[in-house]
């Protein structure tokens, strides 16, 4: 499943990426945190590198656990909408969540359609509480 790039580098920012302008790197630019780089696809990477081995990534400075702890493609293909905000709804009224208790967020349409549309594309609840924390301080 495929990732929106905007949404992925906004994605890297809210996590304490920064921006750095490369000429080589994809688009020009790639983010960096504690000397790690941000992936955004990890095949296209792979295939870009010339290496099979998520392992050889890391040798190379790449971020593969933020990779697969935020992007976490989901094996079973998307999650339809309307599941999508029954799950995020379940995970706001929870007690063991990033999301528990975050009420207001049930009163921002624009912030629960973001969020949804993430859950659809395979974002875990912590990706999707710092974007949402991101659009309120917009």
């Amino acid at each position: 499943m495929k990732k929106s790039y905007q949404k992925n580098t906004d994605l890297a920012i809210s996590q304490g990426f920064e921006e750095v302008c490369d000429e080589k790197a994809y688009r020009g630019k790639y983010y960096i945190k504690d000397g790690l780089i941000w992936i955004h696809d990890i095949e296209a990477l792979k295939t870009s590198l010339n290496i099979d081995e998520d392992e050889a990534l890391k040798d190379e400075g790449y971020d593969i656990n933020s990779y697969y702890y935020y992007i976490g493609y989901r094996e079973k293909g998307e999650v339809n909408k309307e599941l999508a905000l029954d799950l995020i709804k379940a995970l706001i009224h929870s007690d063991d969540s990033a999301l528990s208790h975050r009420f207001d967020l049930l009163n921002n349409k624009n912030v629960l359609d973001e969020m949804v549309s993430l859950f659809c594309e395979g974002y875990r609840e912590e990706a999707l509480i710092n974007c949402a924390n991101q659009l309120l301080k917009r």
